[in-house]
């Protein structure tokens, strides 16, 4: 039997915390307005999630993050049609470590943060329904790595935090930013890193977050996380904003 609720009446961290202490295996819904998600459990640890930003499978996103190649990808899933029976239970994770694709502790650490990702957008709504659908496994999606609610509690929470301070300077996805004329002095120690480089190229015409979520694909949080960083080494400035840091209305 199906397990129902309203995210008014129980919470999304509620919830997870019953299907953990029951060991509960099966896939939770979510669903608001057009919006949608879907967790799967195995045995009360979450193994994939995704949502409407992010319905891609584990293993195309380790192709488009560019940790394992498209290459690589085609064989892992075609020594997992064709292994013997002695390694049938081999999952997809499990058979590009074997093949030397990727490391174990880098698979770990990248799916964690895919599903950290994708759970924190859901973690932020305050509304919305949940269904619960006991022993409805997404053996597609196993690769053979899950994360547990707590890790997964403690995470969204340590997100949250930050994300109120975040939201102190970048109020909603309206917020248009634009590369700094006069770079302050910070900005000469800055490293940026690929992600922040690409994100840092798509503002030379003034874009709003929004925009760049949809051009670069990153979730809301971590568009917002970059800007706000950036935008604190003085690489960046946002649109209607004096120099004494007040917007204008």
């Amino acid at each position: 039997m199906a397990l129902e609720g309203n995210l008014k009446d129980f919470s999304l961290e509620d919830m997870f915390r019953l299907l953990a202490s029951g060991r509960k295996t099966g896939t939770l819904y979510m669903t608001k307005d057009s919006a949608e998600g879907r967790i799967c459990f195995k045995k009360g640890r979450v193994f994939f999630a995704s949502s409407n930003w992010n319905r891609e499978s584990l293993g195309r996103r380790l192709v488009s993050a560019d940790v394992i190649s498209e290459k690589q990808l085609r064989q892992a899933l075609g020594l997992q049609k064709i292994q013997k029976k002695e390694k049938a239970d081999r999952r997809l994770g499990q058979i590009l470590v074997d093949e030397g694709y990727l490391e174990g502790k880098m698979l770990e650490s990248f799916i964690q943060d895919q599903i950290n990702d994708t759970l924190f957008d859901l973690f932020l709504w305050e509304e919305g329904d949940l269904r619960f659908e006991p022993d409805e496994v997404c053996d597609g999606e196993d690769i053979g790595i899950s994360v547990s609610v707590e890790n997964i509690i403690m995470e969204s929470s340590r997100r949250l935090e930050l994300w109120n301070k975040i939201r102190q300077k970048i109020s909603g996805p309206d917020s248009r930013f634009i590369m700094s004329g006069t770079p302050g002095d910070k900005s000469l120690e800055i490293h940026l890193k690929p992600k922040e480089w690409m994100l840092l190229c798509f503002m030379h015409n003034s874009r709003s977050v929004e925009e760049l979520v949809e051009i670069t694909g990153y979730t809301e949080f971590e568009t917002s996380k970059i800007l706000f960083g950036m935008h604190a080494a003085g690489l960046i400035d946002k649109v209607g904003e004096s120099e004494s840091g007040l917007v204008a209305e």
